[in-house]
């Protein structure tokens, strides 16, 4: 009796002739590509050893005496209060405060010398506290006016600080000041 095998699976095809004339071409068409990427990587390698040396070394620098940073600190809160009156959006406030032309009401003067609110780091941008004195011909100008700028978006609250009626003048009108939180 003879035995039959049968082979369910092929033998692995050797690498000769056509199929390793294939292979070799492939591998050097690959060396120019790897000798690239060789390349690469090594001048990445040595810019992060030169940012590395680049890189600022923190130095411990000695601490002040008590006086010096005192004088230090208020020298820093000097420099941020001028920069933070330079940073006034004083322009964007003008057009704000202008009265719509139905309401009779003149500005007699501003402060924006107040100090921002309490919470005005819970705000986005920066904010502060503005006076203003105005003068109206009527109690409802001044409230109008009141009312106006209270509905603008850039004060988050404006209310009368003090009023009184001119006796002095014929026409009576309203002098009245106002106190208006802005923010950005």
């Amino acid at each position: 009796m003879s035995v039959t095998r049968i082979a369910f699976v092929r033998g692995t095809p050797r690498l000769a002739g056509w199929r390793l004339a294939l292979l070799v071409v492939g591998a050097i068409a690959l060396l120019p590509a790897g000798a690239h990427w060789l390349r690469q990587w090594s001048a990445i390698a040595s810019l992060e050893a030169q940012l590395e040396t680049a890189r600022p070394r923190r130095s411990m620098e000695p601490a002040l005496p008590a006086a010096q940073q005192r004088e230090h600190d208020q020298q820093t809160r000097a420099v941020a209060e001028a920069v933070r009156q330079l940073n006034l959006p004083v322009p964007r406030l003008l057009k704000t405060l202008q009265a719509p032309a139905d309401m009779r009401v003149a500005l007699l003067g501003l402060d924006l010398n107040g100090q921002p609110p309490q919470d005005a780091a819970a705000t986005t941008g920066p904010a502060g506290s503005l006076k203003i004195a105005a003068e109206a011909e009527t109690a409802r100008d001044m409230l109008n006016y009141l009312a106006f700028l209270n509905q603008q978006r850039m004060f988050s609250s404006v209310y009368l600080v003090k009023h009184e009626v001119a006796a002095g003048d014929a026409a009576h009108p309203y002098r009245f000041q106002l106190e208006a939180q802005w923010r950005l």
